[in-house]
């Protein structure tokens, strides 16, 4: 979804090689760009297929648990609602934690400008399934403290019985990106790492082990391939030891 913003606004922001208080200057986005997705009691089904889902034991659904209310007050009814959300917290655009694979802390570990900064995006699509995009796609285009995020053109399991499957990033690749260090990894498709390729160590050991955010199952990352000005924000909702949290993610266009 692209919204339109007609205001400006002065943003701060934490980029490398600049203090926390540095200012940029005037920010004028010309567009936001959502990568988040509607929340639904089958939004899981729909990414990680039936299939997976119940080998991994997965096979609850989202709930939306609505409590109306209503009293008086004075010479009027007053009614509403309130609710419990149970949700998969990887099912759907989120944010992976270093012990969502066993290597530290939960959600609540990660700094709040771990979650924001400019963006640097790769159109990937044409690699074969598996760990076969290779570093010298980023060599040389990415920077210290960029968001990273590629685009897979990732197709969610068709039948009931199919896996995901999908291209994600050669081991020297996410090494490298680990190494400047980025920012933050997203991508598109249901993992940062492959179900084609489950070696060691993971995609998710080179980020993770790192204390770099990785989002997985992000949408609209193509309406982003031609844009150069960009400015990434998706800040989970801080649980305690969290493994992860489903995100709303968006990126200014400026």
């Amino acid at each position: 979804m692209i919204q339109t913003l007609r205001f400006s606004v002065t943003f701060l922001v934490l980029v490398a090689g600049c203090s926390p208080n540095a200012e940029i200057g005037e920010f004028q986005p010309t567009r936001v760009v959502d990568l988040g997705a509607l929340v639904t009691t089958d939004l899981p089904q729909q990414i990680w297929g039936t299939a997976f889902l119940e080998q991994m034991g997965f096979e609850g659904r989202n709930s939306f648990d609505v409590m109306a209310w209503e009293f008086a007050m004075g010479d009027r009814i007053v009614n509403g609602s309130n609710a419990n959300y149970t949700l998969f917290n990887h099912g759907g655009p989120h944010v992976d934690a270093p012990n969502h694979m066993g290597l530290g802390g939960g959600i609540d570990s990660y700094a709040i400008e771990d979650f924001s900064g400019p963006v640097r995006v790769f159109d990937v699509r044409g690699h074969d399934n598996g760990r076969t995009i290779p570093m010298d796609i980023f060599n040389g285009h990415v920077s210290a403290g960029d968001v990273v995020l590629i685009y897979t053109g990732f197709q969610p399991p068709q039948d009931d019985d199919a896996f995901p499957e999908h291209a994600t990033l050669t081991n020297e690749a996410a090494d490298y990106l680990a190494s400047l260090p980025i920012r933050a990894f997203g991508t598109d498709a249901f993992s940062i790492d492959s179900l084609q390729d489950i070696s060691s160590p993971s995609i998710h050991d080179s980020f993770l082990g790192s204390a770099i955010p990785a989002y997985e199952q992000l949408r609209n990352i193509n309406e982003l391939n031609a844009e150069d000005r960009m400015y990434f924000v998706g800040v989970p909702l801080n649980i305690k030891d969290g493994d992860g949290m489903i995100v709303r993610p968006v990126v200014f266009v400026y």
